[in-house]
């Protein structure tokens, strides 16, 4: 019997880490340092959500095509965009005038994401208070969730983009409502939306997970994108691959069994040492990962529905 052939994946650098720069010079950056692609941010020095244009859009996609990078997914999850306490308000804030603050910024990250043609926008719930039950707090979630959805098919429609072109992802994040990759399983369960993926976070998982391995191939099924990192003693401070604790070749062999998306590092404290940190990644990360050493063709991202299809994944958790 043949030996199927291993996965081919795609390396790519989060822009958070990259803020001393216009979105411009990281897109040249990154190609510089040999990257296949630009995990792209949300910001006032990269994509501004309130200013950002369709003629910026334009710009932005002739960078990338001089340099050959793709931006590979948009991440909305910058600490202070709508004000100096990180990350407030959230998706399940009691104040329901303040999880429409949260939506308006997330449907604007969405509409620009289909400008520049991401073929991803990740987001994330938000801490929950301690007087919001869970379940209240999944029932807001899935009501914003409802409305993303919403924009992104009319976003896709106005830009006459096939539906899936772009799709959402949804990323655990420790202290917050959805902290485990199985917590986030369970609200694409409940949503059933082809358009609504798992993006995971390796440290994340590390810090959260009580078999980050285990959870990570558990759920590659429903996973659109993975962020990695390094991570030493289960603390949340992202370090560069190979100043932790992560054991990278044991990640690598799980995502050769069957992950062929985005992998894109995500130094966000690492923007005085940006190229060296860019570097170092890039070198470490092609050596850890079979999957990287490949063609580095172009990836149909849009046909990643049928792996999702091949595992139930159930939610295995339980909230209070």
């Amino acid at each position: 019997m043949p030996v199927p052939p291993t996965p081919t994946t795609r390396l790519a650098y989060n822009a958070n880490g990259l803020r001393s720069l216009d979105v411009h010079d990281a897109v040249r950056t990154l190609a510089d340092l040999g990257y296949d692609g630009i995990e792209l941010s949300l910001n006032h020095q990269h994509v501004d959500p309130w200013t950002f244009s369709a003629a910026d859009a334009e710009r932005l996609r002739a960078t990338l095509a001089d340099t050959g990078l793709t931006a590979c997914s948009l991440a909305t999850g910058d600490p202070h965009l709508l004000g100096d306490s990180p990350f407030e308000p959230a998706l399940v804030d009691p104040d329901p005038a303040e999880r429409a603050r949260r939506l308006d910024l997330l449907q604007r990250g969405v509409r620009a994401g289909v400008l520049v043609g991401v073929p991803l926008v990740v987001f994330s719930s938000g801490r929950r208070r301690p007087e919001v039950s869970a379940a209240q707090a999944d029932a807001w979630f899935d009501e914003a969730v409802a409305v993303l959805l919403d924009t992104l098919h009319e976003s896709l429609d106005a830009a006459g983009l096939p539906r899936g072109s772009t799709v959402l992802g949804i990323e655990p994040e420790p202290d917050f409502h959805y902290r485990t990759n199985a917590e986030v399983a369970a609200v694409l369960e409940r949503t059933g939306s082809p358009d609504l993926w798992l993006s995971q976070d390796l440290g994340h998982c590390v810090v959260v997970e009580d078999d980050a391995l285990a959870s990570l191939e558990r759920h590659l099924p429903v996973t659109r994108h993975l962020q990695v990192e390094d991570i030493a003693d289960r603390v949340h401070a992202h370090l560069v691959p190979g100043d932790g604790d992560v054991d990278f070749d044991a990640v690598g062999a799980v995502l050769a069994s069957g992950f062929d998306g985005w992998i894109s590092v995500e130094l966000y404290d690492h923007d005085p040492v940006h190229r060296e940190a860019a570097r170092r990644s890039r070198e470490f990360l092609r050596e850890a990962f079979p999957t990287l050493r490949g063609s580095g063709t172009t990836l149909d991202l849009t046909a990643a529905g049928p792996l999702r299809e091949r595992v139930a994944v159930s939610s295995g958790s339980s909230r209070s």
